[in-house]
């Protein structure tokens, strides 16, 4: 086996199993949000986002963990083994569709790039003296510049390198100085949450672990999360839910048109999510406060970590083994080197278990029929003469001439580490019973 294809037999094994311990880390953590709901939405955004780079982090562990030793491979295997060829399919499928799935957010950085190369500077100082103190506010974490474009539709930042918060020409002209300060407010607090990082390490683990619903899961409340988070920030600045809420109305009837872009921290996207933000927004009972509450963040790590301990040792969902042959048996027609194991037996016992030993291989067999009817060419059949037991007298070696085969034996069995090669030979020489010294005569049972 190469090693490509014990790559792809070792990391699809680990992976897929390592599935039971991201659904289990994912339901722990439903579980908690569930407890917590009048926290705030960023500890709701920290726990999910630790529990998506634990998940993530489970199948490059399990492969280490294999690849060390440190995981035992005798596993017990609770659903199917599967030929280990399928590994290599099962690898090359899951190569092509995440590239694909990075292609496409290598394609939203390219956006990101255009709409950089085509925005136009606004000038702050023309600004309303609102909107100058907001923005000098938030210049102290990242220096941010504010753009218009014709190349978006709503309100969005731009992080990275060089953060920028771009306006679509209308906000300018038709929003007012409260709910242009609102949409400023809220595009500031995503680049000062580092937001733009988080959310591509989000689309890349998502383009990775495509086949993991955990993973999708988590990282459609996050994206929830992360824009409930930063309207908190909003709230705890203006104090005026309800006409927060209907600017972002507003811009969502405007963002109906055209599709956002995918690694910009838009405004409003989905209309489910804005749906679900605004009842958020007008929810009287939300949490005021935006601090993390950090306990919860310690509890998900210690969680993912018992059950990656619990989990490691336990029974195998799916396992790739090699198919392993039934045991190889040949007669050889050579009588083989006097070192060789000779058991001795009745000629009743070996001549049954020659026949069972029967090859199917025409050449083979016609040897094989006479090394049994004693009919072996005389060169083989001196040398089985002189293949007979000490103990029987000389004058009986002539009257009873040998017939020896060779039996051979071999099993290949597969085990985590390789394979390994065990080769079992006998000789039978074959007597006739009136010949056979009662001293060496053993019951036929004991064969």
């Amino acid at each position: 086996m190469t090693a490509f294809h014990e790559l792809a037999r070792v990391s699809a094994e680990r992976v897929l199993n390592g599935v039971v311990e991201g659904v289990a880390i994912a339901v722990f953590v439903g579980m908690l949000l569930h407890t917590m709901r009048r926290r705030n939405s960023g500890t709701r955004f920290a726990v999910l986002l630790t529990a998506l780079f634990s998940i993530a982090a489970l199948p490059v562990l399990n492969v280490v963990q294999a690849n060390a030793g440190a995981t035992p491979g005798a596993h017990a295997v609770w659903a199917v083994t599967v030929p280990s060829v399928w590994a290599t399919y099962l690898f090359l499928a899951w190569a092509t569709i995440a590239a694909a799935g990075l292609a496409r957010v290598a394609l939203g950085l390219w956006q990101l790039r255009k709409v950089r190369a085509g925005n136009q500077a606004v000038d702050v100082a023309g600004l309303d003296p609102v909107l100058q103190r907001t923005l000098g506010e938030f210049q102290s974490s990242r220096k941010v510049t504010l753009a218009v474009s014709d190349q978006v539709t709503v309100p969005a930042a731009i992080g990275f390198f060089r953060p920028m918060i771009v306006l679509p020409q209308w906000a300018l002209r038709e929003l007012s100085t409260a709910e242009l300060n609102s949409i400023l407010i809220h595009e500031l607090a995503h680049l000062e949450r580092r937001d733009d990082w988080t959310n591509l390490a989000q689309k890349v683990l998502r383009a990775l672990l495509f086949f993991h619903p955990a993973v999708w899961w988590v990282e459609r409340q996050l994206s929830l999360e992360r824009e409930m988070a930063c309207d908190d920030v909003v709230l705890s600045r203006t104090a005026n839910p309800r006409a927060y809420a209907e600017c972002l109305v507003a811009v969502a009837e405007r963002s109906l048109v055209r599709r956002s872009l995918a690694l910009a921290q838009a405004a409003v996207s989905k209309i489910r999510q804005t749906t679900l933000r605004v009842s958020q927004i007008l929810d009287v009972n939300r949490s005021t406060t935006t601090q993390v509450w950090r306990p919860a963040l310690a509890l998900v790590t210690v969680a993912s970590g018992v059950f990656v301990a619990a989990l490691a040792r336990a029974p195998e969902l799916v396992a790739f083994r090699e198919a392993a042959p039934a045991s190889s048996l040949s007669l050889a027609s050579v009588v083989g080197p006097a070192s060789l194991p000779q058991p001795f037996v009745t000629p009743v016992a070996a001549k049954a278990s020659l026949t069972s030993f029967r090859p199917k291989r025409a050449g083979q067999s016609h040897v094989a029929a006479k090394a049994i009817e004693g009919k072996l060419p005389p060169q083989q059949d001196s040398v089985a003469k002189a293949a007979l037991p000490a103990a029987l007298p000389a004058g009986r070696q002539n009257e009873a001439p040998a017939r020896t085969v060779l039996v051979v034996m071999r099993t290949e069995e597969f085990g985590p580490s390789g394979s390994s090669w065990t080769v079992r030979v006998w000789r039978f020489t074959m007597l006739k019973a009136e010949h056979i010294p009662i001293e060496l005569t053993v019951p036929a049972k004991s064969l």
